[in-house]
């Protein structure tokens, strides 16, 4: 293990020792965590793709047992009301974007075995195995895309995941297994048929929200509700923004189309008494974080 990876482990576990964490949950008590998860990785896959996204079913596990000893893990509905639950415990709710096949199967599993209430965020033209961009391009044995290549993706293309791939000549995406694929609508309705599991908006095609003409923007936000709303009984509405990317523009446009609330990626923890129901921060859950720095991120111990 490189020198600085064995530095951080013993500062992590140095912290957890000092009881600094659970004074930290204790003044967090009035406060919410939304976590953001993108996948679950089944056991025996291979992780492809963008590594940061794709969580090992096991860590999954340990993290939500994780925060069953620390936190009130309650339904999104419930942390977004602003409802103390009492218990002098901050409260956790968890969250997954784009309805990846090994979230919405693995994940799932795991989340209704413990009887622990989430939030998937469906983007609808990607289910039934489609293919995420970033995951296609990402060169083998890297652990993501070049910066360089991400941000034309998303600032030149405005992240239209079909156009993206065509212009960087990916037409075979064989090499991406199942479970890095858009679940089945099939599948998301048995997940869904859980009481503990709610379904809301991740846009129609996971756009970068923020580069659209007024009316594609409209249509992104439009489509998947009334999708979802056609399907799905007691589809929140609520919607999370692909990539984190937004503006004031979004956020009106999504009051507009119905929305009572929208979730960025980052931010860190929901503070009692914040007010712009159209960015509600979240912390996102990458798959190389340890167990001791999930349960100090979880404590409010760091950010």
């Amino acid at each position: 293990m490189p020198a600085r990876q064995l530095l951080k482990t013993a500062v992590e576990q140095g912290l957890l020792r000092s009881g600094l964490p659970g004074i930290s949950s204790r003044l967090r008590r009035s406060d919410t965590l939304i976590l953001a998860y993108h996948n679950v990785v089944p056991d025996g896959g291979r992780v492809v793709g963008d590594s940061s996204l794709h969580l090992r079913r096991a860590t999954f596990a340990a993290q939500l047992d994780a925060l069953v000893e620390m936190a009130d893990v309650v339904p999104l509905d419930s942390a977004l009301s602003g409802n103390a639950t009492g218990s002098g415990r901050p409260r956790v709710a968890i969250t997954f974007d784009d309805a990846y096949r090994g979230a919405v199967t693995a994940g799932v599993e795991e989340l209704t075995s413990r009887g622990l209430p989430a939030t998937i965020f469906v983007p609808p033209a990607l289910l039934d195995d489609g293919v995420f961009w970033w995951d296609a391009l990402t060169p083998s044995g890297m652990p993501g895309l070049p910066p360089e290549v991400r941000d034309d993706a998303l600032l030149r293309m405005a992240g239209r995941g079909s156009a993206i791939l065509a212009e960087h000549g990916c037409s075979d995406t064989s090499h991406i297994p199942a479970y890095a694929r858009g679940a089945s609508e099939a599948e998301l309705s048995r997940a869904a048929g859980h009481p503990v599991i709610a379904l809301a908006s991740h846009t129609w095609s996971h756009p970068n929200l923020a580069a659209l003409s007024p009316s594609e923007l409209e249509d992104e936000l439009v489509r998947p509700l009334a999708w979802l709303r056609e399907r799905f009984a007691g589809v929140l509405p609520y919607i999370s923004y692909p990539y984190g990317h937004y503006s004031p523009a979004v956020e009106r446009a999504a009051a507009a189309a119905g929305y009572r609330a929208a979730l960025r990626i980052e931010g860190g923890w929901l503070r009692d008494g914040e007010t712009n129901r159209y960015a509600i921060p979240r912390l996102n859950v990458p798959s190389g974080l340890s167990n001791a720095g999930f349960r100090l991120r979880c404590s409010g111990l760091l950010g």
